[in-house]
């Protein structure tokens, strides 16, 4: 099959090295340290995708090395002979109980061996070393890991390690499998893959509930393991395991952290990337595009993708500023400094180029983009682009340029850069001339030269998504419509195109029409369109109009060793953990229900201490997972907003019966801050927004029974809220709410219907703090009615002044403004008067 498709490919396009009978090879050595070589029959085969191939081993036709050679570190006799021969033994498939009994034994100096063989073998690098931190520091250069076998081992192996005296070697053992797991991409897909979240969560659960051992260990790089691989992708069976080891550990220490973990897995950066993407891996890999027999950007070009740089090879003195803008002075300074220092490393993200070097390409020089282009003669053009790059963050880049017939037949051409879905920079670019056809067309790295002969490879080490490569400028438009529509998409421009027959809700629909809309305009544009969803083997297909209908043929294919790294985002196994998606998270709230209603009540003091601890990160993670639409139907269908009202007074009146003035449980800035990004979380859908601003925000009788200090922060929150959000209040009736509720809640003299929440906590009614938030709840409402239209703003001054004469001592609301009053109200009076 691969042979059929690489005779289809194009003329124009060159011949590969491998098709000449060459094979490639790892460096086997290169994935490790100087000291120690592993073997092909090490490496799981969970290592390599199924759309990645795998490169030939030449283990078969060479003597193996020794075994001391293979494990152990550059001075070989340091390490006993039974202790690499045990953990060669479990590499090789075998059990881990040996190992338990070897560390066991207590003799510290065979255990910090064993970590050490484990590391070496793994791959990874010592995390107390310095630069490694805490794992997540982007000083070292990252590297690949060679065995996931032996990171699963070490997982396992970790609840048997002592940990006496620090750094021990459970420390060291965490400490190290969280550098290498921060390390890349690869290494984190490699572990997922092979389970090893699953193995965490277990040793996890044996430390902190089993074993008892939560005390005595800091096991802080642990739970940091666990949110980073979780945070590139989490099965629905593994994170029904993560919740349930927090309930397990409710009586721990380790519930909190293990929230928080959670929390920051769903909001990561990694998480806001394809699901399916290249991997890169900055040595010899790309993707070469078959030739074309002309050049087909004659009326300019444009270049999309989502791309997520794993390291730049950057020194210290190539960032001109760390503020992510800069001048164009600075940023060609920062790249000549840093092309001075390391000309070598300037990783390409596409070169079109043809047989003589001319045409256009786009690389890094230190963390700034420059576009080159090349008319021949030697003679070059750069522009080099003024936006910071940060290493290992997802961005969305689009480049454009367009060429333009100017007056007096002159060629006017600009080029633009787009970020996420911002236009950052256009400027004036001269624009190639190209007469000749486009013979090397390679994303991810310039043309190899066993291929060109000419230079020397420049591979690019990043995550990259779908790849558009436009033959003419799209437009701001479109290019903002692509990137919002996010890099999960695949484009069908054949029999499969078409409107979407049913949609789950109103804003599935409207995505869907968008994006076959935009298919419909780009599709004419579109020169090639590789998603790597389709990688199979060592070709990718063009899923282009003309490659989906068959018109013409031009797989892309694999330079070196492209592997495919598919990911479950946090948010999606959320929708697919049981009915109601998120909402699922809300028990872990709760610490006791009345059976006969499921009411939620209060229930253990230590318990009710426990689960209010976790309410503000689970508040947080369900305001960021129901911005995924399954998620957002899922709290829609189980009535989500009067579920939370519900949950949260329950919490407020829990919080208050618990701290009865004695003690915070929680900051109350932190939760006023959850429930606040929780409702704002809506953008698409004002309805729900409203609904939850209404039943979450605005009830001040739920609100009434906190602490003075929870309600002041409440009511300067909603203030700091009111003009960015002034059209969701008044579809929410928030001026109604609002002075209800100051009437129920806060007058001095009692009506019949009023609350008196302050006998939840058996203290006296504090009537000076009372008035101070009766004074800060009109300014809320003195703010709403100047930020209201003149049509509304007539029913608004009714309201205030009905309100005002109800109140039964005046003395609480002097501190109006009634010149505000009279501003907005005398001349509607005159306007009304005028009309009669």
């Amino acid at each position: 099959m691969e042979g059929q498709d690489a005779l289809d490919m194009s003329d124009a396009s060159p011949t590969s090295s491998w098709e000449d009978g060459a094979v490639e090879h790892f460096d086997v050595a290169s994935f490790g340290g100087d000291g120690y070589v592993v073997d092909d029959e090490e490496m799981s085969d969970v290592e390599l995708g199924t759309g990645s191939p795998a490169a030939p081993s030449e283990a078969s036709t060479q003597t193996p090395p020794p075994l001391r050679r293979r494990l152990a570190p550059v001075e070989s006799s340091d390490v006993p002979e039974e202790v690499v021969r045990a953990v060669d033994a479990v590499i090789m498939g075998g059990g881990v109980e040996r190992l338990r009994e070897m560390v066991s034994e207590e003799n510290g100096e065979v255990t910090h061996f064993i970590v050490d063989v484990l590391m070496i073998t793994m791959g990874g690098v010592d995390g107390l070393d310095e630069g490694a931190g805490d794992g997540t520091s982007t000083s070292t250069e990252p590297s690949i890991m060679s065995s996931s076998r032996a990171a699963a081992i070490a997982v396992e192996l970790m609840p048997y390690l002592p940990c006496g005296t620090e750094p021990s070697p459970r420390t060291r053992m965490a400490c190290g499998l969280l550098a290498t797991l921060s390390a890349c991409t690869r290494n984190r897909t490699m572990c997922s893959a092979s389970g090893l979240l699953a193995i965490l969560l277990d040793s996890a659960e044996k430390l902190f509930v089993k074993m008892g051992q939560s005390r005595d260990w800091d096991g802080k790089p642990l739970v940091q393991c666990i949110q980073v691989l979780g945070g590139h992708s989490v099965s629905v069976k593994d994170l029904h395991s993560w919740l349930l080891l927090v309930k397990k550990a409710l009586g721990t220490r380790w519930a909190t952290p293990l929230t928080l973990a959670l929390e920051k897995a769903v909001g990561c950066n990694e998480a806001k990337g394809p699901a399916v993407t290249f991997e890169f891996d900055g040595e010899s890999s790309g993707l070469l595009a078959p030739g074309d027999s002309r050049w087909p950007f004659s009326n300019g070009f444009g270049f999309a993708t989502w791309i997520y740089v794993e390291s730049f090879s950057d020194s210290p003195n190539a960032a001109a500023s760390t503020s992510g803008r800069s001048s164009r002075w600075a940023a060609a300074a920062a790249a000549f400094i840093h092309a001075g220092e390391r000309a070598k490393d300037m990783p390409r993200l596409f070169s079109f180029l043809t047989a003589d070097n001319d045409g256009v390409e786009a690389y890094f020089q230190g963390k700034f983009l420059v576009v080159e282009s090349g008319t021949g003669k030697g003679k070059k053009a750069h522009l080099h682009f003024t936006y910071e790059f940060k290493p290992q963050c997802w961005y969305f880049i689009g480049l454009e340029c367009t060429s333009k017939q100017g007056l007096l037949g002159m060629v006017e051409s600009e080029l633009r850069l787009y970020v996420d879905d911002k236009l950052h920079e256009s400027c004036p670019f001269e624009f190639p001339r190209v007469l000749k056809p486009l013979a090397f067309c390679c994303i991810g790295t310039n043309p190899p030269p066993t291929i060109t002969g000419l230079q020397r490879q420049c591979p690019l080490f990043a995550e990259m998504g779908p790849i558009y490569i436009f033959m003419e400028p799209i437009g701001p438009e479109r290019m903002a419509r692509l990137a919002s529509r996010g890099g999960d998409a695949l484009p069908s421009f054949s029999s499969g195109a078409g409107l979407p027959w049913k949609a789950s809700c109103d804003h599935i629909r409207e995505m869907s029409e968008d994006s076959y809309t935009l298919d419909i305009e780009i599709g004419g544009s579109l020169h090639l369109l590789y998603h790597p969803s389709l990688l199979n083997g060592r070709f990718c297909p063009d899923a282009s109009p003309s490659g989906s209908t068959g018109t013409h043929r031009r797989p892309a294919e694999v330079i070196g060793m492209v592997h495919i790294s598919c990911r479950v985002r946090p948010a999606e196994s959320l929708w697919a953990l049981a009915c109601g998606g998120p909402m699922a998270l809300l028990p872990l709230t709760v610490s006791n229900i009345e059976m006969d209603n499921l009411e939620p009540i209060l229930g253990d003091v230590s318990l009710s201490l426990a689960t209010s601890s976790l309410s503000v990160p689970i508040f947080r993670i369900i305001s960021l997972a129901i911005q995924h639409p399954g998620n957002k139907q899922e709290l829609c269908r189980t009535h989500g907003p009067e579920l939370l009202s519900q949950v949260l007074q329950y919490l407020l009146e829990t919080l208050s019966k618990l701290e009865s003035g004695k003690k915070e449980i929680l900051r109350d800035e932190e939760l006023v801050a959850a429930i606040v990004s929780l409702c704002q979380s809506q953008i698409n859908d004002p309805g729900l927004k409203a609904q939850l601003f209404s039943t979450l925000l605005l009830d001040l009788k739920m609100w009434s029974s906190c602490n003075y200090v929870l309600q002041k922060k409440l009511l300067s929150s909603l203030a700091d809220m009111v003009f960015a959000e002034s059209a969701c209040m008044y579809d929410a009736n928030a001026l109604q709410m609002l002075l209800d509720g100051c009437r129920r809640c806060y007058w001095v003299t009692r009506e019949g219907d009023s609350i008196d929440t302050f006998t939840l906590t058996g203290t006296e009614r504090p009537l000076g703090k009372v008035n101070a938030l009766v004074d800060e709840l009109l300014v809320v409402i003195e703010l709403l009615i100047g930020s209201a239209s003149s049509t509304m703003a007539s029913d608004d001054v009714r309201r205030l002044v009905g309100f005002v004469v109800d109140c039964p001592q005046p003395n609480q609301v002097t501190g109006f403004d009634t010149g505000s009053l009279a501003q907005h109200y005398m001349p509607l009076a005159r306007k009304q008067r005028l009309s009669s």
